[in-house]
């Protein structure tokens, strides 16, 4: 077994180049010791599915954002593994779960000592007074420790410095990483303990070691977030218990992470309209977003027209462009298009075309979007306009709110609401009523 030092991925057979991250010369040979285990086997007793009980092994907490993600509770047998790059405040948000939960919580912490710790909650008014911080990197004295205290969830901060007598390799290392994994998910299920623990990723924007690390836990989190701005994002990588596609969104400052409680218009940067925007209703899962879709149109100083796009796929602008450009009269072939979701909010869903396409033609003639107007739909390669999945739920969200026009595709379904919908076939009823 060889192991890349660069993303630390395992591979078979020793190459030039690590097949996973493209890296030369990293791969090292890696051999992993065998831990020695009794040879006596022991015998389980088999339960029949009818005869096991419901027990309320859930938590809730105080935050609406946390329970959002995490659907309504933390399993308390799971074990849920947080990540991203440092400065995220991971550490921060696990140190409220004492605020958010009334249950008692040890924090295991080798990277921070307890001062630190104490200054951190300090700082961020951590009022509950159950307060249990163990400063310690090796997993046997932990366990041991653990036995001896009872709680009910326990925070690893982070995995990454842990390390087991039983291993000779340092730390950071798969053996060490792999086998205090395997240990803690046992205590989870044998003691009932929620565990969350703390990870980083490399330089690629990854997990890692991902298929170690997400393949053992049963949910993992990951934030998403910009350095110029206040805003938070929780997502899921991976959760056993639900679906994955839910966000929780919390706002940064000097007292910690606290509940987005309207997000809704959070994402558009002014109620006054401008060329080149437009606004969509996304859908993360249960969650509804008003977006701000930005477009520019300038023409080219190049032989060959630019095409830029950021926090959405550059592949959606290049089809949108060339829907425009084989059916209607908006010409782009001499035009660099560039095109930009407002507040850095990543969006996968198609379901933002029509948006993104109007902000387009907007810029391209100069034409102002009422900001009371708003856009779903996906456009097709066939310049038609698709339906689109929770149609009704985001026609409610627009209403709920000061929109005045909604523009939809087209369907024989008969809605009765009080926002005027604008039901379009192609994008050239799209044209025809915005310029």
């Amino acid at each position: 077994m060889y192991t890349c030092t660069n993303c630390w991925n395992e591979s078979l057979k020793w190459q030039w180049q690590c097949p996973f991250c493209k890296e030369w010369n990293t791969l090292k040979e890696f051999k992993e010791e065998k831990i020695n285990s009794s040879t006596e086997w022991e015998v389980k007793t088999l339960t029949k599915i009818h005869d096991i009980q419901i027990q309320n092994d859930r938590i809730k907490t105080k935050s609406t954002e946390l329970n959002n993600v995490l659907w309504w509770w933390i399993v308390k047998w799971s074990v849920i593994l947080l990540s991203w790059e440092p400065w995220i405040w991971k550490s921060t948000i696990t140190l409220q779960l004492w605020d958010w939960i009334d249950k008692k919580i040890i924090y295991i912490s080798w990277e921070e000592t307890e001062h630190q710790i104490f200054d951190r909650a300090k700082r961020i008014w951590i009022k509950n007074d159950n307060l249990n911080i163990l400063s310690e990197n090796n997993i046997e004295n932990i366990i041991k420790t653990l036995s001896k205290n009872t709680c009910d969830i326990i925070i690893i901060d982070s995995i990454s410095v842990m390390n087991s007598s039983n291993i000779t390799w340092t730390s950071w290392s798969i053996s060490q990483v792999r086998y205090i994994t395997e240990l803690l998910i046992a205590i989870a299920k044998k003691t009932n303990t929620a565990i969350f623990i703390i990870w980083h990723i490399n330089k690629d924007w990854n997990l890692a070691w991902p298929k170690t690390l997400e393949h053992m836990v049963d949910t993992v989190l990951y934030f998403e977030w910009s350095k110029f701005d206040d805003l938070r994002i929780l997502r899921w990588l991976k959760n056993r218990f639900w679906a994955t596609s839910e966000i929780a969104i919390f706002k940064m400052w000097e007292k910690g992470l606290t509940d987005l409680k309207n997000p809704w218009l959070e994402f558009v940067n002014s109620s006054t309209p401008t060329i080149g925007s437009s606004l969509s209703v996304t859908m993360e899962w249960t969650r509804s977003l008003v977006i701000e879709t930005e477009s520019l149109t300038t023409y080219t100083k190049f032989w060959y027209p630019k095409r830029s796009a950021r926090w959405i796929n550059s592949s959606k602008l290049d089809l949108i462009i060339a829907v425009l450009w084989k059916y209607t009269n908006i010409q782009l072939d001499s035009y660099d298009v560039y095109s930009n979701i407002a507040r850095w909010l990543k969006i996968e869903e198609p379901w933002i075309d029509l948006s993104l396409a109007s902000s387009i033609i907007s810029s391209k003639t100069n034409k102002i979007i009422p900001k009371e107007w708003i856009f779903v739909w996906e456009i097709s390669l066939t310049w038609n306009i698709k339906n689109i999945i929770m149609l009704e739920k985001r026609i409610k969200e627009a209403e709920k709110m000061w929109f005045k026009k909604i523009f939809i595709p087209d369907s024989k379904i008969k809605w009765n609401y009080k926002i005027e919908t604008v039901k379009i076939k192609n994008v050239q009823e799209l044209v025809r009523n915005l310029v």
